[in-house]
């Protein structure tokens, strides 16, 4: 009976002290990262997610920082790297296939997200006992947050006829392509929302995957968003990237929707190089991996040895 009365007190206590505060969680993701927005698409360009091209997707990875402040909701920390990119020739529609632009974008997230647990199958009770050996659970979340997003959109000239450009990457945003009075954004906002799947295999091991898709507060993630700029007032360089439509190109489209190079260059009267009604946006499909970091104190620690001896 004194036996079984210890044991009692000493999984009472542990368990009180599993309590006392939530897991901390930190990790690393590897994945893959599209985009919506003016350049390349299918015939009807940020319809849906589904008119990203699968061809052109791009590297992402980061490391983030959890803690879960109930059995519902965690908040992580991150930091995150994101690459997208797209060229009008990989477009199903003539027109923009005759437009011949092209971009990428090498951006830095950072910012802070919030997990809701929507779905969960466990053997365990208690949040702290994620550490212990032999737990397992299958976790499906949603979520939301906030990035602060840096990025800086390149391209290349790719109608050269003179050889007049180096064959590499020029950054966009100071060459005011559109003729702007004054540079976009260098740091914009994103909004995240997506779902996931995790499973908890125990020692503290968690593995994952996730989906979402950033709204963003720019339209020139690649650089493109309102009128071809009249050429006289761009430098060189901005001129030759800003409209690189041409004779071969719609040619070999073969294509009457495409025009001529006319739709597709300054004109007095105004020609639309983008779509300023809408802003680009840009997901990402990833897998998860983290460890939980113990935080229970020593004292914390002996109790559940203790309780398992007993």
């Amino acid at each position: 009976m004194k036996s079984f009365i210890v044991s009692i007190v000493m999984s009472g206590m542990a368990l009180v002290a599993f309590g006392q505060a939530s897991p901390l969680s930190a990790g690393f993701l590897l994945g893959g990262s599209n985009y919506l927005g003016e350049i390349g698409g299918k015939l009807d360009p940020r319809a849906s997610i589904i008119d990203a091209n699968i061809i052109t997707t791009s590297p992402t990875t980061g490391i983030f920082l959890r803690y879960a402040a109930n059995e519902r909701i965690r908040i992580s920390g991150e930091v995150n790297y994101v690459h997208i990119r797209q060229s009008d020739k990989n477009a199903e529609d003539a027109a923009r296939q005759g437009r011949n632009l092209n971009f990428r974008n090498r951006m830095f997230e950072f910012g802070f997200r919030s997990d809701f647990k929507v779905f969960s199958i466990s053997d365990r009770q208690g949040v702290r006992n994620e550490t212990k050996p032999g737990r397992l659970s299958f976790d499906v979340f949603v979520f939301t947050g906030c990035y602060g997003v840096l990025h800086n959109p390149q391209a290349q000239v790719t109608y050269d006829p003179n050889n007049n450009w180096e064959d590499r990457w020029y950054d966009l945003r100071p060459l005011r392509t559109e003729g702007q009075v004054e540079e976009y954004a260098t740091i914009i906002a994103s909004i995240p929302l997506g779902i996931g799947m995790e499973v908890k295999m125990g020692n503290g091991w968690i593995f994952g995957i996730e989906g979402s898709w950033r709204a963003t507060f720019t339209d020139y993630l690649d650089d493109i968003s309102g009128m071809y700029a009249n050429p006289e007032t761009l430098t060189p360089l901005a001129a030759a990237i800003s409209s690189q439509s041409n004779e071969a190109v719609i040619a070999a489209i073969n294509d009457p929707s495409s025009g001529n190079v006319g739709n597709h260059r300054y004109n007095e009267g105004g020609t639309y190089r983008g779509n300023p009604e809408s802003n680009d946006s840009y997901g990402t499909i990833q897998f998860t991996f983290a460890k939980t970091i113990d935080t229970r104190t020593s004292f914390e620690r002996a109790l559940d040895h203790i309780s398992r001896r007993n």
